[in-house]
Formats: C-alpha cells, sequence, structure tokens
C-alpha cells in the first residue's frame, strides 16, 4: 500500500470510523487519536480503592517508569487489580504516540484483560480500549486483527445498549463503515463476509430509521442504497458472477448529525 493511499485508510479508520460526526463524539475521537492520557509527565498522584488502599504512583514519559510502576502494583495488589488498568492504558497510549504499535498493542490487549476481570465481560471502559487497538492495528495494517476489533465493539455495543440509543447507532453505524472500508480496499481474504456482514446491519440500520421516523431522504436513501447494492452482490457472488465493481460502489455511511437533526 502506498503512503498516500495508507495516509487516506488510516484517517478514514481513525478518524472518521471511531467516533461520529456529532459535535461530542468528535471530541472523544480526538482524544482517543492524540493518545492523551489521564496523568501529567513525573506527577505523584495517589488512588484509593473502596477499601481504603492508597497506592502512590508514579508515571512520567518514560518505558522504565512505566514498567516499575506495574511492576509495584503487581507486588502489592497482584497481576489482575483494578489499579493496573490507567498505568497500562496510559503506557499504551505512549508507546503508539511513539510508533511502537507492537508494543503498544500488547500493552493494551493486558488492559482490556485487566478491565475484563474486573468489571465482567462487557464494560463501557472496554471500548475505549478496543478503539486503541484499532488505531495500532491500521497503523500496521493488520486488517484481521482490525476485523476482530470492528466485530467485538459490535458486540459490545449491542450488549451495553438498547437498541435505537444514541450509543447503540453510534456503534452500528462504525462497524458498518467498517466493512464498507474492507470491501471497497479489499483488505479481507472472505469479502463475502464483509457483504454478508454490511448487509445485515444496513438492513437493520434501514429498519431502525423506518421505526424511528427519519424523514431525512439523504438518510434513507444511502441506506436503501448500500442494502440493495450489497444485496445485488451477493446474489451475483452466489450465481458464480465476478462481481469487479462492487468494491467502489458502496457509499460511505450517513452522518449522524444528520440522523439527529432529522429525528428533532
Amino acid at each position: 500500500m502506498n503512503n498516500n493511499k495508507y495516509e487516506s485508510m488510516r484517517t478514514i479508520l481513525v478518524t472518521g470510523l471511531l467516533a461520529c460526526s456529532c459535535v461530542f463524539t468528535q471530541v472523544q475521537a480526538q482524544q482517543a487519536n492524540q493518545f492523551t492520557t489521564s496523568v501529567t509527565n513525573a506527577q505523584y498522584t495517589s488512588s484509593r480503592n473502596d477499601t481504603g488502599i492508597v497506592a502512590d504512583m508514579f508515571v512520567s514519559e518514560d518505558s522504565a517508569n512505566y514498567v516499575e510502576l506495574l511492576t509495584r502494583i503487581e507486588s502489592d495488589f497482584g497481576p489482575f487489580d483494578a489499579r493496573l488498568g490507567e498505568p497500562l492504558l496510559s503506557y499504551g497510549d505512549m508507546l503508539a504516540q511513539r510508533g511502537d504499535y507492537t508494543d503498544a498493542r500488547m500493552i493494551l490487549e493486558r488492559a482490556l484483560h485487566v478491565t475484563r476481570i474486573n468489571e465482567g465481560l462487557y464494560s463501557e471502559a472496554q471500548i475505549e480500549i478496543v478503539e486503541r487497538l484499532i488505531d495500532c492495528n491500521v497503523a500496521e495494517e493488520l486488517w484481521g486483527s482490525v476485523d476482530k476489533n470492528f466485530r467485538y465493539l459490535q458486540l459490545l455495543y449491542t450488549r451495553l445498549y438498547e437498541r435505537g440509543s444514541e450509543q447503540w447507532h453510534r456503534g452500528i453505524a462504525q462497524v458498518s463503515d467498517w466493512h464498507i472500508v474492507a470491501i471497497n480496499n479489499n483488505l479481507a481474504e472472505d469479502l463475502t463476509d464483509h457483504l454478508k456482514q454490511a448487509n445485515k446491519l444496513f438492513s437493520l440500520r434501514l429498519k431502525m430509521a423506518n421505526e424511528e421516523g427519519v424523514s431525512d431522504e439523504k438518510v434513507l436513501s444511502v441506506l436503501r442504497h448500500n442494502v440493495e447494492t450489497t444485496a445485488y452482490h451477493l446474489r451475483q457472488k452466489n450465481e458464480g458472477v465476478k462481481t469487479k465493481n462492487v468494491y467502489s460502489r458502496l457509499e460511505s455511511r450517513y452522518l449522524d448529525r444528520d440522523r439527529v437533526a432529522s429525528l428533532d
């Protein structure tokens, strides 16, 4: 993949798919993409859990300090203690910002594991971590891992939020967009599966738009187009017909702000 195409893809996936177009989620995406940390350089802080245990933490933009901090927490409280979550996330952010994406992924995967243990299999805190993993995997063009990340995001959003809620729409839009990107850029071995998943999600979104009384024809037109296009090419594939041009015919998702405006 040439540099221009890579930069374009990274922009689409990291800034376009990780958040909706509404102002609130744009701020969230900007914070995630810049790998902002919740601690300042060379700063002492204290954290207290419900039992009153206090752990002094020293964090700086130095790998050795993060390792020292994590080792100390593990020694005092165990390898899966909730206190590990924040420094692991900050450490992963620092590594990714430096371009050490492989090490960042390892740290973020560990942060995800610690979060699952302490907050359950499905929690909102995991969404932020998975989005950071997507960023790292996009940077290294690990499209199979990106696909797994987005499918896990779909699971999180559908388990955590009520169908039809703003959060639910946000998550489903992100995942359906990923399938479009994968199809249009030939980023998977099994593009038929991406067609199936995209068709399923676009059909669901169109159904929800009709149920919610969305009147914006631009919104409905894009959804109908993508449902019809994916269905058509799935039929062609099932009949053994090559569908060479499908990968440039799918449209990007409608803007969430358009959907929100249509509900006012």
